[in-house]
């Protein structure tokens, strides 16, 4: 129950290095995010199901958390697996979601990339931030549209920076990520029955798929393995107003 979408920790199998590796990644960002936190009113932006929620409420318990998701199914399984108490959770969509209080705190990771909308996203969590608050985001800033079908967006350091900026909010902190790629399986068809190698496995079949529709799109990525490698980047960013 852990794919290219989403990570369910409890359900991965401990012998996948490549799965932990990607779990890994995550928990660092959300240590970042803990790091960066204040006020006492925290909101944790499309939270899937919930362990990083958890983190954020168990590192401060003095403040209060509210995990936001759009899926039913992960909210229902963050409020039966994830529970704390002074976290909460709720089922919103992240760009309509409102909240009359405002939040001092807001922490959206591995977001922005996902949504036909990203300045909508960003619209609406500068209008939840409370006076003086800030804002936890990361994206991915090597290409993904290829080798992610959830992707719907590629992001610079430069092109993430302009959303926040015209809101008057910039990075005052920066936390980035080195991901090297795994080959094994990268073109593998299992079988119903067959353990998976890794969450990415089977990947390179929907790149080739990809690029059959989207050519030049190769060249983006041709262009990003000569300048880092055969490697995923991705970039967290404190961003406020002071």
């Amino acid at each position: 129950m852990h794919t290219l979408e989403r990570i369910y920790p409890l359900k991965m199998d401990e012998r996948l290095a490549a799965d932990q590796a990607t779990l890994d990644l995550h928990m660092q960002r959300y240590e970042f995010a803990s790091r960066s936190l204040a006020g006492s009113r925290v909101l944790d932006m499309a939270c899937g199901c919930g362990y990083g929620s958890a983190l954020l409420a168990e590192r401060h318990p003095d403040k209060q958390i509210t995990g936001i998701d759009i899926d039913p199914e992960a909210i229902a399984y963050a409020q039966a697996h994830y529970r704390r108490p002074n976290l909460r959770y709720l089922c919103a969509n992240a760009e309509t979601f409102a909240d009359s209080a405002g939040f001092d705190s807001i922490v959206s990771l591995e977001t922005i990339e996902h949504l036909p909308d990203p300045v909508r996203l960003v619209e609406n969590l500068a209008r939840l931030l409370a006076q003086n608050g800030r804002i936890i985001a990361s994206v991915p800033t090597t290409p993904t549209l290829d080798g992610n079908p959830h992707h719907l967006h590629d992001f610079s350091p430069a092109s993430f920076a302009r959303l926040f900026r015209r809101h008057g909010l910039r990075a005052h902190e920066r936390f980035e990520q080195i991901q090297r790629w795994e080959f094994s399986g990268l073109f593998k068809k299992p079988k119903k029955k067959e353990a998976r190698l890794h969450r990415s496995e089977g990947v390179g079949n929907a790149v080739l798929t990809y690029y059959r529709s989207h050519p030049f799109y190769l060249f983006r990525r041709l262009g990003s393995i000569l300048r880092y490698g055969p490697s995923n980047r991705y970039l967290t960013c404190r961003f406020s107003a002071d």
